[in-house]
């Protein structure tokens, strides 16, 4: 199948591209599959038909098991604390402009886990398990701790926090996706925002989400390109900006950036390089160029999760565990069956729950509007002004999601 290119709109933003139709997909021939996800190709062209013509967001969808990726959502929480050390070491820096710097650095580490590193050694992405309400996930790496939770189940929100108590560290977060399918690949809104604290300085620094495209899921390689920018807005009046260049049409590489960090109304930094790669900065606009960080040489941390005999039902691992073991079998029939079970699971808990009149709330984290924020404690109100400072169109949601026993909220 042939499929035509469009243009770019815009220099930074991600390209859209000609639809395709149900007899384009009846065409696909797809190489990248191994023998045993071959048999489920006829299924895997059905559910494209069922995707390019779907007007609503895709996470809704009943995905085939075969492409499943074997990890929840909720677990790409984690990836914010995928280098633990560039976490620890905000904190170090003394001037504002450098302390910024360091969080560019962190920032700039999150990213190839999130959101390259399942496309490594011929492999491609595939979807993520959709997190039931209520479920989470609890791990330690280094000397980093980090807590998830699905907030909500419609829309998809998962809560995360990630926190270096010794380095006086923190980080509050949520996260949403809005997927539809453009011409050949799958555009994806991330909703939300995190907040970084510094107690050491009682600093807050807001972060927003770039754009995604998973490009690919025609021809069974998918994988995922951001575009657009993002900002990391401080309450000391620091801000950074770092913008995602797509790879152009013809040559080129993919995954580069530019960016730049301001301190006192003054341009200190530049930002250039790879994000999958290697990145770098300079001093001013045209300086020599050094170091920021280097995805190709610095290993991701381990994930250290409780063993799962101390697990409860709603811990991530516990939930999908059954279906996991039947994809790494390549059995992709005990696959479905068990994640039928937990979706009819969570149906008979949904129907038990009305019949009750009860009303979910999440047990980890608490929802802090942006209207009500403005009359709030300290953290709050920087919370608040943070956002009145913003230029962006971003969808950072209504509010901020909180972990109850946050660094911030301990005396």
């Amino acid at each position: 199948m042939v499929l035509k290119l469009g243009k770019h709109k815009k220099k930074d933003t991600l390209p859209e591209e000609e639809s395709v139709t149900p007899t384009d997909i009846d065409k696909l021939s797809i190489s990248q599959l191994d023998p045993a996800e071959k048999g489920q190709f006829k299924e895997f062209k059905e559910f494209l038909k069922t995707v390019i013509s779907f007007t609503g967001d895709l996470s809704s969808l009943t995905c085939p098991a075969f492409f499943l990726n074997g990890l929840s959502l909720l677990e790409y929480g984690t990836y914010w604390g995928d280098h633990p050390s560039t976490f620890t070491a905000i904190s170090e820096s003394v001037l504002p402009e450098d302390r910024l710097l360091a969080i560019s650095r962190w920032f700039i580490s999150t990213l190839y886990g999130s959101y390259a590193s399942r496309c490594t050694d011929g492999k491609y992405e595939k979807k993520p398990y959709n997190p039931i309400l209520g479920e989470q996930f609890f791990c330690a790496m280094g000397n980093c701790k980090c807590v998830c939770e699905q907030v909500c189940h419609h829309p998809p929100i998962s809560a995360f926090y990630l926190e270096d108590e010794k380095a006086g560290v923190s980080l509050n977060g949520h996260s949403g996706q809005k997927s539809k399918f453009k011409g050949t690949s799958i555009k994806i809104e991330q909703v939300g925002r995190a907040i970084l604290y510094l107690k050491k300085y009682d600093e807050q620094y807001m972060i927003d989400f770039p754009d995604l495209l998973i490009r690919g899921v025609l021809t069974g390689g998918a994988y995922i390109e951001l575009g657009g920018s993002c900002s990391i807005e401080g309450s000391n009046g620091s801000r950074a900006i770092i913008q995602f260049t797509p790879k152009p049409w013809f040559g080129g590489e993919y995954n580069h950036i530019k960016g730049a960090i301001y301190s006192g109304g003054k341009l200190h930094y530049s930002l250039s390089g790879r994000w999958s790669h290697q990145s770098f900065f300079c001093k001013g606009e045209k300086g020599t160029n050094e170091l920021l960080f280097d995805a190709t040489s610095e290993p991701m941390s381990q994930r250290v999760t409780p063993p799962l005999s101390e697990q409860n039902e709603y811990e991530s691992h516990k939930v999908w565990g059954p279906v996991t073991d039947a994809l790494n079998q390549k059995n992709f029939k005990a696959a479905n069956h068990h994640k039928s079970e937990i979706e009819s699971w969570q149906r008979n808990v949904r129907k038990e729950r009305e019949m009750k009149n009860e009303i979910w709330k999440p047990k980890l984290f608490v929802f802090d509007d942006d209207k009500d924020i403005t009359n709030g404690d300290v953290y709050q109100k920087r919370v608040a002004d943070l956002m009145k400072n913003r230029d962006t169109t971003h969808n950072l949601d209504s509010g901020v999601w909180t972990y109850k026993n946050a660094l911030h909220l301990r005396k």
